[in-house]
């Protein structure tokens, strides 16, 4: 993936069709001279490649022979640059057709297009970032939801390379009192005992060890969390989902057993989209008569309350859906099972069958009992903007850690980091089986260089081809 650093590189800088303004970045040796091609300044002070870096310049771009049009250019000189070349990024009117004319001009007068992920990939190896910064920049890109977005920016502000350099700069230090024992063996000088290393090896193994335990899998926040419609038959679990949703995705009929599977439709609630799923309705197999002419539909209703006990293991939020004009139940009658508080909201759903009065008072019922409730009618739409409002902050806020304390793993950051630990396990045991006469100096050393190699390739100090085609082909063109 990655070509000469000497080329200059561009592409466009926006995502596409239309908007209100249009982005084409160049960044190598040739920006300043190839972007003076298609852009005049307004003001008196010369062309792009007489000026400085870190400023905007009022001008217009010629569009071939179409004319020009108003446009700024901002200028970054190495290396005070997002990849420590000069870049230039020129900003005019974001229509589509403008940018790719602009576009093959520059790719005309010399310029190479940039392969996704290239200007991102160019400040790594210029130093500007380190490789889980660049995974954050990466992160950051595909983040769907905030927790999705406040994991990216933990790891663009550096949160695990911090974490994981401060613990091999003490491995490090380790690795060089042992080596200097292992050249001065003949000398009788001690440059560590094994309780110092042992105590080394505790405190930044317990550091990785909470990392790994606390931290989210990045592949898991990358799902859309699954919000659960669960109750009895009829009342209203699909005809809910659709005016949510906005489609009618199920069919809502007053016979019973017409949802027979999970049902799924995504939906925006304050905070990002959640996957809103409707199940089939509990205790359908117990109504069905036990006939051998119903024996075929009683393991139909059995095979969907099982597919439906399933999605509820998965659910990030349950809503158990009761008809507010019936007799209300507990929620845990109604799921079989209890479910953690967080995890819980009840929805009163007919509310608009119900009198103001009674429908407070059964609220209420559920406030004492410490159960959070609404009331909604999926028929008028009664009540459903706080149920997308209650959906959001269960699921994007109680849920989930807050701002910088959210640093989610990728498998590759995963497995560098567990790669590190077994090497610091095995060198700890060696500590305790050794003896302050025979100390394995040459076994610990070799299990310290693993575990520092392993905190290396985390951070990309040590790296392959391979490696930074897999981290970079997720990003897109000009980024």
């Amino acid at each position: 993936m990655l070509q000469s650093l000497d080329d200059t590189i561009v592409a466009v800088s926006t995502g596409g069709g239309a908007s209100v303004r249009g982005i084409i970045r160049l960044s190598g040796p040739r920006s300043f001279e190839l972007a003076d091609r298609v852009y005049a300044c307004s003001d008196a002070g010369g062309p792009l490649a007489a000026r400085g870096g870190y400023c905007r310049v009022m001008g217009r771009v010629t569009v071939g022979d179409a004319g020009s049009l108003p446009a700024e250019a901002y200028l970054f000189r190495s290396p005070a640059s997002y990849t420590r070349q000069d870049v230039v990024e020129l900003h005019t009117v974001g229509s589509p057709a403008v940018l790719s004319m602009l576009l093959d001009q520059l790719l005309g007068d010399g310029a190479r297009l940039a392969e996704p992920g290239e200007f991102t990939a160019r400040a790594f190896l210029g130093g500007a970032l380190d490789l889980t910064r660049a995974e954050g920049v990466a992160a950051l890109i595909h983040a769907r939801s905030d927790t999705q977005l406040r994991a990216a920016q933990a790891l663009l502000q550096g949160g695990l390379s911090r974490r994981s350099m401060a613990g091999r700069e003490r491995l490090a230090d380790l690795l060089a009192l042992i080596e200097a024992e292992i050249d001065f063996a003949e000398e009788p000088i001690q440059f560590v005992t094994l309780a110092d290393a042992a105590a080394t090896l505790d405190a930044v193994g317990a550091d990785i060890e909470e990392l790994l335990a606390q931290a989210p899998s990045a592949e898991r926040l990358d799902m859309l969390p699954e919000v659960l419609l669960i109750g009895r038959p009829n009342v209203g679990k699909s005809t809910l989902l659709n005016r949510l949703s906005g489609v009618d995705r199920v069919i809502a009929s007053a016979v019973a057993g017409t949802t027979r599977d999970v049902v799924t439709s995504p939906l925006m609630v304050p905070g990002g989209e959640v996957l809103l799923q409707d199940s089939a309705g509990l205790g359908l197999h117990e109504t069905s008569t036990a006939s051998a002419s119903c024996s075929a539909l009683h393991e139909l209703h059995r095979q969907a309350e099982w597919a439906t006990r399933q999605a509820l293991v998965r659910a990030d939020l349950v809503l158990v859906v009761m008809d507010a004009s019936a007799v209300v139940e507990r929620s845990e009658d109604v799921l079989g099972c209890v479910v953690e508080p967080r995890r819980l909201c009840v929805v009163l759903n007919k509310a608009d069958a119900v009198p103001k009065a009674e429908l407070a008072r059964r609220l209420g019922e559920f406030e004492r009992r410490g159960e959070d409730a609404l009331a909604v009618s999926a028929l008028t739409g009664e009540g459903l903007g706080a149920l997308r409002e209650r959906i959001g902050h269960a699921v994007f806020v109680e849920s989930k850690p807050h701002a910088a304390d959210v640093l989610a793993l990728s498998a590759r950051q995963r497995k560098a980091l567990q790669e590190a630990l077994f090497a610091m396990r095995r060198a700890r045991d060696l500590c305790d089986t050794a003896s302050d006469e025979h100390v394995p100096t040459e076994l610990l050393a070799l299990e310290l260089r693993e575990a520092t190699h392993a905190l290396s390739l985390l951070v990309g100090e040590v790296t392959t081809e391979d490696l930074l085609d897999r981290v970079f082909s997720r990003f897109c063109i000009g980024k």
